[in-house]
This record gives C-alpha cells, structure tokens and sequence, in this order.
C-alpha cells in the first residue's frame, strides 16, 4: 500500500537507510534532517505518514508531533529512538503516536509499522472521501429540489421571492437583489434582501449596452464593490434574457467556485420557471378580461392589488389605487340605448387603455365603475393621471360620437399606498370619497369645463351684485368678494416656507400678476430653498428685474392686459389645493380663493392650454 511518507532524523545514515528501504515498497519519501526543515515540508505537502527521531538539535521529536497534530488531529506518526524508554512512555501515548520504535532497528519491524499506519492512513482518507462524496450528494439532492420546486410554481410573485432566496442559500450569500424583464424588455428590480440598501439598487436596467455581451453569455461572473465582492448571475432561457440576480456578502468571505457553478444550475431552471410564469399570467390575463372592453375582472384585480400591497409593505413602496364613474350611463342607456351606453364604457377602456404602462392594471368593477392600479406612483402622479384620463376620454372618438347626443358624466379619484390607507378596501373607500368631492364641487355644479380660462376667472370673480356661489357641504369651501390687500403677499411667504420644509413633495405652483419681480415674497422666500425642489414653480408677468432663480422659472408675458389687471396663485400639491384670483380696484381688493381641488386643478389645466405651458 503505497503513500507518502516524510523522514526526519539528523542522522545522514539512518534517512538514506530509510529512503532506500521504504521507496523499493513503492512509496514515496521525502528526508529532513530537524524539525524546522519536516514543518517547511509539511507545509507544501501532505504526507500519509511521519517518521522522526526523538532526539534531534533544537526541536525534538516529541515537540515536532505536537505541531504536527497541531496542523492536522490525524496525522499518523511514528517515533524512532535509541531510547528504550520512549515505547509506553507518558509522552508518546499522550501525543497519540501510531508506534514507537528503538534503534538499531529491523528491517521487518519498521515495515511492520510502516504497513499498518499506512493502512489507518488509507482507511481515514477513504472515510474523508466518502464523506465528501455523500456531503456533496446531498448538495446536489438539495439543489436538484430547489430547482424542481421552482418549475413547480409558476406564480411570479412567489418565484421572484424563492429566486433569491435560493441562490443566496446555495452561494452562503447574506444579500441578493432580482431584477425581471418586464414588457418592454427592459430588468425592472423585482426583489431583494439582507444588507442591501435599495437607494443604491437601479430600478431599472437595459439588457443592452455594457450588460448586453455578459447577459448573452449566460455565465455568472464576479465583481467587486467598496464593501465585497459581487457575484452576478443571468437568468437565460433558450438564449432569451429573462432575468439578473446579484449576490453579496458571502459568509465565506468570497465566493467559491462550487457557489458560481451551483448558481448557474439553479438559475438555467429559474430562467425557465420565470418564463413559464409569464407565459402562465399572459394566459391568466386573456382568460380574466371582460369580453366587450377587454379590461380586467374584479376577482383578478383584487388579488393583483393585494400582491401590490405585500410588495409596497415589504419594501417600502408606493402605488396608487384609480376610480372613475360614468354617473349617467343608466341615463344613456335609456336615451341613447343598450349599444350606445356598451360603446361610451368601450371608447373610455380604450381610451385609458393607451396611456397606462405596461405595469399598470385596468378593471371593469361594474357596467359604469372601472379601478386601474399604478405601481410606483404617488398621489400627486395619480392626480395628473386623473386630469390625462379624462382628457384622452374626451379625445376618444367613440366617447365624442355618444357625447355629441348627451354628455358623459365622468367623475375620478385617486388614493394612494400607504398615505390614504394599507388595505383595498380603504384604499377604495378614499377613492369614493374623493369622488364625491368632485360631484359637489363648483366645477361640476356651475359645468367650468368647457370654459376657456379667463372667461372661468371672470364667472368666479363675478361682481359685487354677481349671486352668491352655491355650496355643499360634501365640497370643500370656495368664497368671493373683499380680500385683504396683503393676502397675495403673505400666501407667499406661507406657501414658500411649506416648500422649503417639505423639498421632497411634488406639486405645480402658479403665480401671476402685472410685473415679475426680484422682491416678490416667494422669489425672496425661496432664495435658500434647496437644489432638489421637487415642485415646479413658475411666475408668469411682465419682466422688471427678474433674470433668474435657482427655484424659479418665470414665463414673461409682455402686454397681456388680462394678467396685468389680475393676480392670481394656483397651488396643487400632494398635500395642498388652494387658488387665489384678485383683481385690485380703486377701493378694496376683490377676490375669489378655494381649496377645491377640482377647481384648481381645472384652473391649472386652462392655464397650460391658454399660454402653452408643459404639463407636469
């Protein structure tokens, strides 16, 4: 039984004697004359078994197996001495020594010993391998379950959430993130987890560009970030890119090579399951939608909105919820008939249909309710999306035949994740709420839609003799008549410090009036506001000395008789609505101011159309 075998004795005769004997049996031998010279060979090699004298200069015999055990518990060593007293001795039998043998030594006795610790040595190494061999069966009994489990699930949710989960477990990696193809082919960030900070995570990533030659080869391949190093691991099927998982943090310290070939398994089958969901929710779709309008049913949208809500909860997104109403579709179903009253709910289906993305869901509640989901939107976008929406049903050429017999009275509103509530149903109930506001609010009540801008400043204006507006208790407040001269002053300085203390809140803010000024209390007010101001804010007048402002964008109107005889400020924020339109005469300063949403949102609007300004 062959193996390797180190000789250590600092007498020159006894290591060739041995290096003669033990290599005619097929072994192969090394020779070092101390124990400083045996260690520096241990070092480079593994041996089956040592060999070495007791009594050497320096180190002994005795003190070169305890480092020896040191390095590895099992080493088989035996001891030779001139000693007879070394055999039995405390020493040896403590350091656990294979034999003990004395000098002169027979030729037949140290084979004797030699074959019998090579043959423990070869049965220890047997028992390692074995033991390796079962150690890494079960690794690839445990991946070869996980990668049926995720051919098994064809839920997308639950396949992003396992994905990562698993490559991290088969990587000992504390962090991982998953980015999905979407739609439109781009990896949107679906997952991720550990001490990942996802301010640093892209949203989205283009399969082309720098990531194009790496994701078509399909290798994982690592890199290295101020912290770690980073393995990233494509998720292709038949050379089509479905996704990208990046792992980080690897209890080991780095990743092995068993950790990129494991990762590479499991992702070929992820990429496949991730495929098969997609295909699968594509299916699901067709079979969910309404036959006449091809928007979603209730039951899917529900389940979808509560995946949405999981997902914002877990981690810390935001979405919002959409409800629009055809209050008098039974009245066009009666006038117009059955088909015209199926036509109106399919133009407005379709209408919205072509300015939600890819991402957002659009269902059919009832005959006149519909419910559109927009992930990743805060309520601000929500209101704009409400103000595009109807404008786009208006522009609906099956909405215009049936609106040119009898108006459709569409009415929206908008909730959002988790600002207006953490559920569906509060989410939906917000919704209505809104809704309501908007049917007793003086847009509808006194029809402001179609009038051009200036003509609704003036019907809101009126006069002194002009009646009273209506009210409703459900609408929030609107007033007319005498305002204090210095109300448009001191609303900028509010409305400045309410930007300043909140720079992150989205919103547009509109102020008017005869001449654009460097001392007008907002420009003042927002000299030190800072460089990441989220809401638009534009002054609109005739230029005096106002050239530029870090804050600011002024839209000079030169000549414009109507604005120099008005100030106005039109304020629609997350958070806020409010107008304020006055005209100042000889006496007092009359004025009209409202924090009816629809009302300044509609004012906003006509304002963007009369002096083509950009929406937001």
């Amino acid at each position: 039984m062959a193996g390797s075998i180190l000789v250590v004795d600092d007498d020159l005769f006894f290591r060739q004697l041995a290096i003669d004997l033990l290599s005619r049996r097929g072994h192969r031998v090394v020779a070092a004359e101390n124990a400083t010279r045996a260690l520096e060979e241990v070092a480079r090699a593994t041996f089956d078994l040592v060999l070495t004298d007791v009594v050497m200069p320096g180190v002994d015999g005795f003190a070169l197996t305890a480092r020896l055990r040191e390095r590895d518990p099992e080493q088989e060593v035996i001891l030779v001495s001139q000693r007879t007293d070394v055999q039995g001795s405390e020493v040896a039998l403590r350091l656990g020594v294979a034999d003990c043998l004395t000098k002169p030594i027979e030729e037949a006795d140290l084979l004797l010993a030699v074959d019998r610790a090579m043959e423990r040595a070869q049965l220890r190494h047997e028992r390692s391998r074995l033991q390796d061999e079962n150690l890494e069966f079960a690794r690839f009994h445990n991946l070869q379950q996980r990668c049926l489990e995720l051919l098994s699930h064809p839920d997308l949710e639950w396949l992003q959430e396992r994905v990562i989960s698993d490559l991290g477990a088969v990587c000992d990696a504390q962090s991982a993130a998953l980015w999905v193809v979407d739609d439109r082919g781009d990896l949107g960030l679906r997952s991720y987890r550990g001490l990942l900070d996802k301010q640093f995570l892209p949203e989205k990533m283009s399969p082309e560009g720098p990531l194009s030659l790496r994701l078509r080869e399909a290798l994982p391949w690592l890199a290295r970030d101020e912290r770690s190093t980073v393995l990233y691991v494509p998720l292709v099927a038949a050379g089509e890119v479905m996704g990208l998982a990046q792992l980080s943090d690897p209890l080991t310290g780095d990743f092995r090579s068993e950790h990129t070939r494991d990762a590479k398994v499991l992702a070929d089958f992820a990429a496949v399951g991730v495929k098969n969901g997609r295909k699968l929710l594509a299916l699901q779709r067709l079979g969910l939608r309404d036959r006449d309008t091809a928007a979603y049913n209730l039951s899917y949208f529900t389940d979808y909105a509560s995946k949405e809500i999981y997902k914002a909860r877990r981690y810390g997104r935001t979405f919002s919820l959409l409800t629009f109403s055809i209050d008098n579709l039974p009245l066009v179903r009666v006038r117009l008939g059955a088909s015209e009253a199926k036509k109106a709910v399919r133009g407005i289906i379709k209408a919205l249909s072509k300015i939600i993305r890819d991402s957002d869901v659009i269902a059919k509640a009832s005959d006149q309710e519909f419910y559109l989901l927009l992930p990743e939107t805060d309520f601000f976008g929500a209101m704009m999306f409400v103000r595009r929406a109807v404008a786009a049903v208006r522009d609906e050429p099956e909405v215009q035949d049936v609106e040119q017999r009898l108006p459709l009275a569409l009415v929206g509103g908008a909730s959002t994740f988790p600002k207006d509530g953490e559920d569906f149903d509060e989410l939906v109930h917000r919704c209505r709420r809104r809704m309501d506001e908007r049917r007793a609010s003086l847009q509808r009540r006194l029809m402001l839609d179609g009038l051009p801008f200036w003509d609704e400043v003036d019907l809101l204006l009126g006069t002194p003799n002009s009646p009273r507006l209506p009210t409703d208790d459900r609408a929030e407040p609107s007033r007319r008549g005498k305002v204090a001269d210095v109300l448009f002053d001191e609303l900028q300085v509010e409305i400045a410090r309410e930007l300043v203390r909140d720079p992150g809140s989205r919103g547009l803010l509109y102020v008017g009036g005869p001449e654009i000024r460097a001392d007008l209390p907002l420009a003042i007010g927002l000299e030190q506001a800072p460089p990441d101001l989220s809401s638009r804010i534009y002054l609109l007048g005739r230029r005096v000395d106002l050239e530029s402002h870090a804050a600011l964008t002024p839209v000079f109107l030169e000549g414009d008789e109507r604005v120099a005889r008005h100030e106005f400020i039109l304020w629609l924020s997350e958070s806020a609505s409010y107008a304020l339109i006055q005209r100042r005469g000889r006496g007092a300063t009359w004025g009209f101011h409202t924090s009816d949403t629809a009302v300044v949102d509609g004012l906003i609007s006509k304002l963007q159309a009369e002096y083509d300004l950009q929406p937001y």
